[in-house]
């Protein structure tokens, strides 16, 4: 199994809504929330600070170029992929022997082939402008976790779409967060149930990287439920369902 998507889902689990009024505690040794740096390929002081603070490396420029192997061997346990778009057989072969842990994909844009890829971790990109039954069915593909889309400046109406994401879709979800995200704002997005955030960082990141790793760590060990506000969530009734009810009466 992927070590990203293996790390993801203890996230996951540790943060996921209960069902109903039950609660529920994360273990101490889930971890709180994931990070990943997206790098450009071969920028090895990036990848050096990614190495000792991030979960794992994002390769941002990585599509039709030859990964050298003193660049992936400089990562060395740390679980590396690569974003790609209408990728090959054979750039998929060379990206599974150079050791590529997971792929991001754009939903739009990945063609099938990917979804048989059950030997490196299938994350797909989602965008929130999509409407809400296809949000859904995500679940119901061989997907093994879910990129969200848009901008990573973390506003009020990002903070909702982030919300409503994780409440659509019962697997882990990462968001796109700035390097540089306050201690607090971070604290608001993990509240919403995201398992992991993916940030951007070029050249010598040592020092921003540092003071996430450890507002990270610093998380409480569990979250404020969203049942604790709502009450339990009801199950999704279909419009042909409400039509025959109404045509019974």
């Amino acid at each position: 199994m992927s070590k990203l998507l293996d790390n993801l889902s203890q996230a996951f689990r540790g943060s996921a809504p209960p069902l109903g009024f039950r609660r529920t505690t994360a273990t101490p040794k889930s971890p709180r929330m994931i990070l990943i740096a997206t790098l450009p390929v071969e920028d090895t002081l990036a990848a050096a600070a990614a190495k000792e603070y991030a979960d794992a490396v994002l390769l941002s420029d990585a599509k039709g170029t030859k990964l050298s192997d003193k660049f992936t061997a400089s990562l060395g346990e740390l679980p590396w992929g690569v974003s790609i778009g209408e990728a090959t057989d054979e750039q998929l072969a060379d990206l599974k022997e150079a050791g590529c842990d997971f792929l991001v994909c754009d939903a739009e844009k990945a063609p099938l082939m990917l979804l048989r890829e059950d030997e490196i971790g299938r994350i797909v990109k989602l965008e929130p402008s999509l409407p809400d039954g296809l949000i859904r069915v995500t679940a119901q593909l061989p997907i093994d976790a879910v990129l969200i889309g848009g901008e990573p400046y973390l506003s009020v109406q990002r903070l909702m779409i982030c919300q409503h994401m994780v409440n659509l879709v019962r697997m882990p979800l990462m968001a796109l967060a700035p390097l540089d995200i306050a201690d607090k704002d971070l604290k608001e997005l993990w509240e919403t149930g995201i398992a992991g955030i993916v940030v951007t960082v070029a050249g010598d990141s040592k020092e921003r990287l540092t003071g996430l790793r450890k507002a990270i760590e610093d998380l409480p060990i569990s979250r404020r439920r969203t049942s604790d506000k709502l009450g339990a969530l009801l199950p999704y009734i279909g419009e042909e369902e409400i039509i025959d009810e109404d045509e019974e009466e």
